[in-house]
């Protein structure tokens, strides 16, 4: 796991924040999918229109990951979906579609984070949607501990992470 930066995070280690009300979540769930698949559709253009990766979900990808027990959280700014994080509560997965490793009780496995570019309203909305959407995921889930890795390449993840209150360690 050389190419990746392991990470955990503890609710008392979340650092201080002045909740933005402006952005807000929008959690997908299967019951909930068809509803959401306009929003599902923007995400995954935005994809598209900022990154060259073959693994870009697509609409079904992302009813898989909802069928295998993971969670969508659209990030909405106002009513502007900008991107999306993934959750886990049962499992450590590297695709959201295959366990890897089971979770304690009140361990949640968390990322798969994305905010377009071209329609982030502000420099500072990556930190805030980062912020607000781990303790939006630590609140929704009941869970105290989460992990999450960032691909070292990604640096830009990682460094929000730890200006949350991540640390590093080895989950993996």
């Amino acid at each position: 796991m050389e190419d990746k930066v392991q990470l955990r995070l503890k609710t008392k280690d979340l650092n201080n924040h002045v909740y933005k009300d402006d952005y807000w979540f929008d959690t997908v769930d299967l019951k909930k999918f068809h509803s959401y698949i306009p929003d599902i559709e923007n995400v995954i253009k935005f994809h598209h229109q900022d990154l060259n990766w073959d693994s870009i979900p697509t609409i079904p990808a992302v009813e898989d990951r909802l069928k295998f027990g993971s969670s969508c959280h659209l990030w909405m700014y106002k009513d502007l979906c900008v991107g999306w994080h993934w959750t886990n509560d049962k499992f450590i997965t590297k695709d959201w579609v295959t366990p890897y490793k089971k979770l304690r009780l009140n361990e949640l496995y968390i990322g798969g984070a994305f905010i377009s570019k071209e329609n982030k309203p502000f420099a500072s909305s990556s930190y805030y949607l980062y912020r607000q959407g781990f303790e939006y995921s630590f609140n929704l889930h009941n869970k105290n501990t989460m992990y999450l890795y960032s691909d070292n390449w990604n640096r830009a993840s990682a460094q929000l992470c730890f200006k949350c209150g991540f640390t590093k360690h080895n989950f993996l």
